[in-house]
């Protein structure tokens, strides 16, 4: 496993299976760019607070959140995570499930931006890995 699917390994490690979110994001650049395309409130958020607030929001939204993730090279400053996710709405207690993912770009070891698609194929466009 390349240094950079390590890298992203062990935060989602941290995050999903350790609770330590914050240890695992504030180490993010102040100029770190969070995209998440399509949702009404920020849809560009920058460094580590901003970041973790978006963990915070969204891990309230759920109760019994499971998460998998498989992570892919995607040359050699980039790697996208394909991410499964399901639990139940707090509110609601409607049983859910997302498949989405995440496309890294790094300066080396140093995250610079992160891309969430929810349509898969078009991660995989974007990130150089459909024919």
């Amino acid at each position: 496993m390349s240094d950079l699917l390590q890298l992203l390994d062990r935060g989602y490690t941290m995050i999903w299976r350790e609770g330590r979110l914050e240890e695992a994001l504030s180490g993010l650049p102040e100029d770190f760019e969070w995209v998440v395309p399509d949702i009404p409130d920020e849809p560009v958020r920058h460094g580590p607070a901003a970041v973790i607030a978006f963990f915070r929001d969204w891990m309230d939204r759920f109760e019994g959140l499971d998460v998998e993730w498989e992570l892919e090279e995607a040359g050699p400053n980039r790697a996208v995570a394909f991410i499964r996710m399901h639990g139940r709405g707090r509110e609601s207690g409607v049983p859910t499930e997302m498949r989405y993912a995440q496309l890294f770009t790094f300066d080396g070891l140093r995250p610079v931006r992160m891309v969430v698609y929810f349509d898969l194929d078009e991660a995989r466009r974007a990130a150089g890995l459909a024919e």
